[in-house]
């Protein structure tokens, strides 16, 4: 094609090989009725499939929620291994805290709310701790009395063990396990 050949846009479009101008089983598109059926079908797929996904969204976050959980522990142990130290400037102990919808990571021998090296940790508000069983009485949801985990400097072994347990709004549960040597891990 030169550049003075002009292109007709509205010439017909050519037809699939045999068929001829009136053959309706060659036409191209799709009727009404043909696109309704396509829809309902999207609909009844898509009516079936959601109630599904919305059940499956709660595990997750207790999955989640239950990784967070270990990782603050981790980050804990790390810490004071390390000789990490606080915000005052003092080689410190590392502890974690669990309460209500939140773990928190902390310096110093005791948790405090106003901590300034507190690190939170905060749930989808679907998860809650709802058991902690470290050795001593934890009151749940506020966190108050035994409710923290603390380990030694340089092996990183815990003063406390045992299990705290998360629970979600849809009944599922997931326990985190810290045991006398220090590995943590969620079931």
């Amino acid at each position: 094609m030169s550049s003075m050949d002009t292109i007709n846009l509205r010439a017909p479009l050519p037809l699939a090989a045999g068929c001829g101008e009136n053959d309706s089983a060659c036409r191209r598109g799709f009727t009404v009725i043909e696109l309704l059926i396509v829809i309902a079908a999207v609909g009844i797929m898509a009516a079936t499939i959601t109630p599904m996904l919305g059940s499956s969204v709660p595990a997750g976050d207790l999955d989640a929620s239950a990784q967070l959980a270990t990782d603050a522990l981790r980050r804990a142990q790390a810490a004071v291994m390390s000789g990490r130290q606080n915000n005052v400037g003092a080689a410190s102990r590392w502890g974690v805290h669990f309460e209500g919808g939140q773990v928190v990571v902390f310096s110093g021998a005791t948790y405090g709310p106003a901590g300034v090296d507190n690190q939170a940790v905060v749930f989808n508000q679907e998860v809650r701790v709802t058991s902690v069983s470290l050795g001593g009485s934890c009151s749940l949801p506020a966190g108050t009395g035994d409710c923290d985990v603390h380990f030694a400097k340089v092996n990183g072994e815990p003063t406390e063990s045992g299990a705290v347990t998360l629970t979600s709004s849809a009944g599922g549960t997931k326990t985190v396990t810290v045991n006398a040597a220090g590995l943590t891990d969620f079931q």
